[in-house]
């Protein structure tokens, strides 16, 4: 879906139009969150809801194929978000429930989130390659097919959807807490979430149509090459997601979240540079890999100390608390930003006021348990 934004640009929606499709799937997964959370705290199956959003996901990309106006947009985007929020907290309370003696949570996720790389890069390898054909639609395709080979899977081939006997007695010092406690010394987490959440939905949905619009000297690409920089952007969180997570799995949260901090603001400052250079395209590579080395820390690092702090019995209420981080995000930050960018007509700005709030969520990283 990364490539979504440049299908729309390119059919005149604004970029406000376009984060406005982003803040409607936003809110259908914040609603979905919430209610998958409850269903999985009462031992619903993770399996059975992770089927409900592949059906749900594949509606979404038949009606955004289709689409040629602002209404089917908003109506193919809610779908989307609905899909979004009924997977994420089921597979990731998947993943530590499946986590053998030989790899721990840390690892697992980190695995997981290497997987993800690895997918969202070829989906849109294929997708930059649709462009030169003029069919950048094909993504829809392409997700669709995902979407029937994961059903296929969950139908016939696993058959791991029961909580293994050995992981409550793992956190059996968790299940002490009766109340809601945990979810306090989750608050310095939360918060920096909430922030790097909102800077992958920027890299996702702003980002593009930054490139497409030029810079204060910087000029436009064209829609082939913005397709071919989001590319190369994935395809450094494919190669650096598994060595980085590998790397920092036995560092302490406070280390790597603020290590992750750094490194986006380290990228948001050559993404700020490229604006006044002809030749900004060159910054904006090297802003990928700190953005990329830092979305690489952040995500099995979060996942797996959301499961950690918290009592069995919440997991999956703790795990959609988290995943909302995404959905709130979602949200509000695209539907700012577009606003931003259509009133200034760049993204310097945006960038800018980024920057400047990372340097102020630094110190609160050391809080993280």
């Amino acid at each position: 879906m990364y490539l979504s934004p440049i299908i729309f640009n390119s059919l005149g929606f604004s970029a406000e139009q376009i984060g406005s499709g982003v803040t409607t799937a936003a809110f259908a997964g914040i609603t979905t969150r919430f209610g998958t959370g409850y269903l999985l705290d009462k031992k619903f199956s993770y399996g059975k809801a992770i089927k409900v959003a592949c059906l749900i996901s594949i509606l979404s990309d038949f009606i955004l194929f289709y689409s040629q106006n602002f209404l089917t947009y908003l109506c193919g985007q809610f779908f989307l978000g609905a899909a979004a929020g009924i997977y994420w907290p089921s597979a990731e309370l998947a993943i530590p429930l499946n986590c053998n003696s030989e790899i721990n949570s840390s690892e697992g996720y980190s695995l997981a989130r290497s997987a993800d790389a690895i997918g969202v890069t070829l989906g849109v390898c294929l997708g930059t390659i649709g462009t030169y054909f003029e069919f950048t639609r094909i993504i829809y395709f392409i997700d669709i097919l995902c979407m029937l080979y994961i059903f296929n899977i969950l139908l016939n081939k696993l058959g791991v959807f029961k909580i293994k006997g050995d992981i409550e007695f793992k956190y059996k010092y968790l299940r002490e807490k009766s109340n809601l406690n945990w979810i306090g010394q989750l608050f310095p987490l939360l918060i920096i979430t909430l922030f790097v959440t909102g800077v992958m939905s920027l890299l996702q949905s702003i980002l593009p149509i930054d490139l497409a619009k030029g810079g204060i000297i910087r000029p436009p690409f064209i829609e082939k090459s913005v397709a071919t920089l989001l590319t190369i952007k994935l395809v450094l969180l494919a190669i650096f997601q598994w060595p980085v997570g590998y790397i920092l799995r036995n560092k302490n949260s406070p280390f790597k979240f603020r290590l992750c901090l750094i490194s986006i603001l380290l990228g948001f400052i050559f993404l700020s540079l490229s604006n006044f250079f002809l030749d900004g395209y060159l910054l904006i590579l090297i802003s990928f890999i700190p953005l990329t080395i830092a979305i690489c820390i952040f995500l099995p690092s979060a996942s797996a100390a959301i499961i950690k702090s918290c009592p069995v019995k919440y997991q999956g209420s703790a795990i959609a608390l988290y995943s909302q981080c995404f959905g709130v995000s979602s949200l509000t930050i695209p539907w700012m930003a577009g606003k931003l960018i259509d009133n200034f007509d760049t993204a310097f700005q945006l960038w800018l006021i980024v920057s400047l709030i990372c340097i102020l969520l630094i110190p609160i990283s050391k809080d993280i348990k």
